[in-house]
């Protein structure tokens, strides 16, 4: 077990290239063993979600002005996305990294998951309505986890509906792969194998305030400190 003291308001997770991320006073910050970046524009609000998935392309969804960043490896701006500036005039709850170019986002008007081309501002709709209350999505460039009030989703890139569970009070989730690390309670649970395997993780008794996955490591912040520990399962 490895800990760190970690000054943040959130901690976002550990690139491909075990690279640290995280939140202080509305700033992005990313910390390499030789040099420290930053990017924020106050007037976007609160940052709403950060996506590591593909480190050359980061992306930062800011919920007040429906607004999506994507950023470079130095946290340079590459392009920004105003949905309530560009046609089609999204209403967007959440957005992630796809693939080519595209963003899985929630459609709040028309209740869906969709694929959105930041270059050619074109949609597609994958899922069919959902009259769920949305949670927040959860994606890697093949597959992407939606969590709503009563269930937590499985979908393909190409719109399949591949598998479901209850939403059983899971208080938020990351993944790795096709791999899930849901909290619920300041318990840790993954779940794998299109959502059919279930396992308990051993856990520091800590209050865990933000957590990450990779593939060997797990990261969990308490508030002051990042703590760094192998995978312990139990299977349920």
């Amino acid at each position: 077990m490895e800990k760190t003291a970690l000054t943040a308001n959130r901690f976002v997770g550990i690139d491909s290239y075990n690279d640290l991320y995280y939140i202080h006073k509305r700033s992005l910050y990313k910390k390499t063993p030789s040099n420290t970046y930053s990017f924020n524009d106050f007037q976007l609000g609160a940052i709403g979600s950060v996506d590591l998935l593909n480190p050359l392309k980061i992306t930062i969804y800011y919920p007040d002005f429906n607004t999506v960043v994507i950023l470079d490896n130095r946290l340079n701006e590459i392009q920004r996305v105003n949905f309530n500036l560009q046609p089609p005039f999204l209403n967007v709850a959440g957005a992630t990294t796809a693939n080519d170019n595209r963003l899985w986002i929630f459609n709040i008007d028309s209740q869906q998951l969709e694929l959105y081309n930041y270059r050619t501002h074109k949609q597609q709709p994958l899922s069919l309505p959902v009259s769920e209350t949305y949670v927040t999505h959860q994606s890697n460039f093949n597959f992407c986890y939606l969590l709503t009030e009563n269930k937590l989703r499985m979908y393909n890139i190409y719109g399949s509906a591949l598998a479901s569970l209850p939403n059983d009070s899971y208080d938020n989730f990351v993944i790795n792969k096709e791999r899930l690390l849901v909290s619920k309670d300041n318990q840790l649970i993954l779940i794998s194998e299109n959502l059919s395997k279930t396992y308990f993780i051993k856990s520091p008794e800590i209050a865990i305030k933000d957590l990450y996955l990779t593939d060997d490591f797990l990261y969990l912040y308490d508030g002051e400190f990042l703590h760094k520990t192998t995978l312990t399962l139990t299977k349920n």
